[in-house]
């Protein structure tokens, strides 16, 4: 009786906190003070991001040009309260939030929190392009991704700290640094 008590408790745990995956995921790239990792389940990716900052951290997925055309996802946490959004690099040294160009924010399950110095942001997204600011995240070869976090202040529009460019297979777990 107790260790189905114990199991339920668990399980109810699992159930209302948001990202699923938020303990455990099956693949890791570690690169400069930062980390991404993630899991593939059907036709959804969880992540997690986290970096040496107390600023923002970021992924964008399919840049084409510097950033340009890349989708964006990037959070902060102020205060305790997580903020993630959904960005499209509509120039090759900007973006803007897919909710201002006429789209939504996709990100599901957004949680964050920033301790000792370290910011770190789980959420989850559709592996398909949900709309025109939105790239697929594909699931059967590489996918062209660039990391980032910025300075100290948790402005989205402030430069980033550190970037790097990585090709991805999100299903097995392969990377490889291109920038």
């Amino acid at each position: 009786m107790i260790r189905n008590i114990g199991l339920m408790v668990l399980a109810a745990a699992v159930i209302f906190s948001g990202n699923l995956f938020a303990a455990e995921y099956a693949h890791k790239l570690e690169t400069k003070n930062m980390s991404v990792s993630w899991t593939l389940e059907g036709e959804q990716i969880h992540l997690q991001l986290s970096a040496q900052t107390t600023g923002w951290v970021a992924i964008g997925i399919d840049p084409e040009d510097a950033m340009g055309g890349a989708d964006i996802i990037i959070g902060a946490v102020k205060n305790g309260k997580v903020r993630i959004e959904d960005h499209y690099a509509d120039s090759k040294r900007g973006h803007s939030p897919d909710e201002k160009l006429g789209g939504q924010n996709h990100v599901i399950h957004p949680e964050g929190s920033e301790t000792d110095g370290v910011t770190t942001i789980s959420f989850s997204l559709s592996a398909s392009a949900a709309e025109q600011w939105d790239k697929p995240i594909h699931t059967d070869k590489m996918t062209r991704v660039m990391v980032a976090y910025g300075t100290g202040r948790d402005s989205f529009r402030t430069t980033h700290r550190y970037r790097a460019v990585y090709d991805i297979n999100f299903a097995t777990g392969e990377t490889v640094q291109v920038k």
